[in-house]
């Protein structure tokens, strides 16, 4: 079941996100979430196994942050999540874009297979945990098949 996120949801939630990020959010960070953006989270058998936020702006929306429990993940749940999530947007935005690591060729695949396509890369972006930098690729997935709204 794909729903809103609740207050009692972030301590699931921030315990996915520290399992699965380098950089985690901090709790704060998704309490603010639950007003500033649309945030969902995905229940398998009873408990929150995944989340995913997205921001709105004008008639697009940026996904900010996606994830899904890596005991969860390869069961289809991350695909299902996003594609309920982007429905559920009241702004029913043209596009959608994202921004991911380089070397997380798992959440790649997924975009892929949701219907993003890379547009450019931000050379240097990311921080590596252990110093670095790592490039992040920017992806758009059209939400419309009237080319020309995309354009407006």
């Amino acid at each position: 079941m794909i729903r809103l996120m609740q207050t009692a949801d972030i301590e699931a939630v921030t315990g996915i996100e520290q399992q699965v990020q380098s950089h985690p959010w901090s709790r704060n960070q998704f309490e603010e979430a639950l007003s500033a953006y649309q945030s969902t989270v995905i229940e398998h058998a009873g408990k929150v196994v995944g989340f995913c936020i997205l921001q709105p702006v004008l008639d697009e929306a940026n996904l900010l942050l996606m994830a899904v429990d890596p005991r969860q993940q390869g069961k289809g749940l991350g695909f299902q999540l996003l594609a309920e999530s982007i429905q559920l947007l009241n702004n029913n935005p043209v596009q959608v874009f994202l921004e991911v690591r380089e070397s997380n060729t798992t959440a790649i695949r997924l975009y892929e297979k949701s219907g993003f396509h890379q547009i450019d890369l931000r050379k240097n972006y990311y921080p590596h945990p252990g110093g670095g930098r790592e490039h992040a690729i920017i992806m758009v997935k059209a939400c419309t098949d009237d080319f020309a709204s995309l354009f407006k």
